[in-house]
């Protein structure tokens, strides 16, 4: 079973390896009054972790709430 979870790391860092290799232009991005050009895989990077910050705080929230809701129960 270790092969197969080394085997899925491997092909998995492979994969974001072409993706940031293959999207290396600079775009612009604009949010508000706010404008910055950075290289695309460093855009789609940062739009990941964000995504597994909030992910991972959305889970916490929810588990607390499963557990006061628990606690109420009883």
């Amino acid at each position: 079973m270790d092969k197969v979870y080394l085997t899925l790391k491997i092909l998995i860092t492979l994969i974001i390896v072409v993706l940031f290799v293959q999207n290396i232009r600079v775009v612009e991005v604009n949010f508000l009054a706010w404008s910055m050009s950075l290289p695309l895989a460093l855009l789609l990077v940062g739009v990941y972790v964000l995504g597994m910050v909030s992910g991972k705080s959305l889970m916490a929230l929810v588990r607390r709430l499963r557990q006061r809701s628990h606690s109420d129960e009883r």
